[in-house]
């Protein structure tokens, strides 16, 4: 399979929905429906090299400059970008505990308290940059705590604890 740059000037982008998790797009009078997008280097460039997939998931080709979609495209895509990549930031952290073989945590994110679970510690928690942490509940959701120094002490204390 050969690498497949696509011209953003050849690229329509729609959904058909507002809550959409797939597009149908047009290239050069071709259309795929149900594209997904995946970012091809989400925490290093994460606004530019953008995939998308057809509904088996084959690459269809690479968008390495998004911006410059015309508008409605940009906006279909971005949308599509946020529901796949959505990281709720952890601003505090209440309550870590262990039951049996899981943690319980109990967090303030920027979109309210949340209540989750993980399995392990190296298996769930990652450090994707000095200070950045990923963390990966039981049920597939993804957090993020993205300045472990911008906590509180106590936040810092409890995180710091587990390792």
């Amino acid at each position: 399979m050969r690498l497949r740059y696509l011209e953003e000037n050849t690229v329509r982008l729609t959904l058909p929905a507002p809550d959409a998790v797939r597009a149908t797009c047009e290239i050069e009078g071709e259309t795929f429906e149900r594209v997904q997008a995946v970012r091809c280097f989400p925490l290093t460039i994460p606004e530019e090299y953008v995939a998308l997939l057809d509904e088996d998931g084959n690459e269809i080709g690479i968008l390495r400059h998004p911006e410059n979609l015309d508008e409605e495209s940009r906006r279909a895509l971005q949308a599509l970008l946020e529901r796949r990549y959505f990281t709720p930031q952890i601003e505090r952290i209440d309550k870590l505990v262990q039951e049996a073989s899981l943690w319980r945590w109990e967090v303030m994110t920027a979109h309210g308290r949340v209540g989750f679970y993980i399995r392990g510690i190296r298996d769930s928690i990652h450090e994707v940059a000095p200070g950045r942490w990923h963390i990966y509940s039981v049920d597939g959701q993804r957090f993020e705590i993205r300045d472990l120094d911008a906590l509180d002490p106590r936040s810092r204390s409890l995180f710091e604890g587990l390792f």
